[in-house]
């Protein structure tokens, strides 16, 4: 077995057989923890990574400082043959899968570049929002085709960052809970669309989008049950409030919606999320119904400190019966 194991997982196995101290330390030096080879593996992917991203931000650098002097076409001309060169790579029979997926991701990347330059030369007066937009649009086909988490993952800060500019220079009255309220539903989009498209196409979304994606849309759903908590309805028009009654009922569907499947796939950093936002939602009942004074600071930090505590044993207890269920 070349495959690390994990050190819980190798202690686990002890308690539950006839291994000894020192067989058990055997298998943590073998399969456990990182050996010279490993260690040399990764100084040599670091260092080529450290380089390239050296070279490139050189390259980088000094066309910006000196884009100005640059000719139009000259402009145009970097930029679309990046492109042609990122396109190209992506559908090279001879490369790797890794290797296309990576110059697709670029080519997206450009794409943006593209637009900006184009702003920039023929100063069409579009505000930010509209080259988010259109990037967005641009890029969205291929996303569903690369197959590749990465690029789901910068498709991801694009969407959020147009949805975001279109409600700060677009929308001139206050929509504060809807705003709110559509991040959250296109984080849930965000995460739920990547999944179902792996299933259908047989390929796996990475662990960390789909935990980076999931923080996102549980914090936002705490903090709309916070805001429901904290605000005054009469401060509002009936508008803003019908908005606010649909970002409470949206985030509490969803955080009750992540734990049901956190439970189903045992997946225990969904737990976690789900445990920090319960945390989160008390404390701001508590801090609603007492006063700032030093009995309800102390009550807060008593409230704190128990209440990490009893997170972490929470997580760990659960840890612990999964795994049981898995012998």
């Amino acid at each position: 077995m070349k495959e690390k194991i994990d050190k819980g997982d190798l202690y686990l196995l002890k308690e539950h057989s006839s291994l000894s101290d020192i067989q058990l330390g055997e298998l943590l030096e073998q399969k456990s923890y990182a050996n010279l080879t490993d260690w040399q593996k990764f100084a040599k992917y670091f260092t080529l990574i450290l380089g390239a991203g050296l070279f490139v931000s050189g390259i980088v650098f000094f066309f910006a400082y000196n884009w100005a002097d640059l000719d139009k076409n000259i402009k145009f001309l970097l930029v679309f043959g990046l492109l042609a060169i990122c396109v190209g790579g992506s559908v090279y029979p001879k490369f790797s899968t890794l290797i296309k997926q990576i110059s697709l991701l670029s080519a997206s990347v450009l794409v943006g570049v593209l637009f900006a330059v184009f702003g920039q030369v023929y100063q069409t007066g579009a505000n930010a929002y509209d080259l988010f937009f259109m990037w967005v649009l641009a890029v969205t086909p291929w996303t569903l085709l690369n197959k590749f988490s990465a690029h789901w993952l910068f498709y991801a800060v694009l969407a959020n960052t147009t949805l975001i500019l279109y409600y700060t220079q677009l929308r001139e009255e206050d929509e504060l809970f809807f705003s709110v309220l559509f991040m959250l539903l296109l984080n849930i989009a965000l995460y739920v669309i990547p999944v179902l498209l792996g299933k259908f196409f047989n390929y796996t979304v990475a662990r960390y989008y789909t935990a980076l994606v999931t923080f996102a849309s549980i914090a936002l759903a705490t903090a709309g049950v916070v805001m429901y908590i904290f605000l005054s309805t009469d401060q509002y028009i009936r508008a803003d409030i019908s908005g606010l009654y649909y970002l409470v009922v949206v985030s509490i569907l969803w955080l009750v919606g992540s734990f049901l499947w956190g439970r189903k796939t045992k997946d225990l950093l969904v737990f976690s999320y789900i445990y920090l936002a319960l945390f989160a939602i008390v404390f701001a009942v508590l801090i609603k119904i007492a006063d700032f004074n030093e009995a309800a600071l102390l009550l807060y930090a008593l409230y704190t400190i128990g209440g990490t505590f009893a997170i972490v044993k929470l997580i760990m207890n659960q840890k612990k019966l999964w795994n049981n269920e898995q012998e």
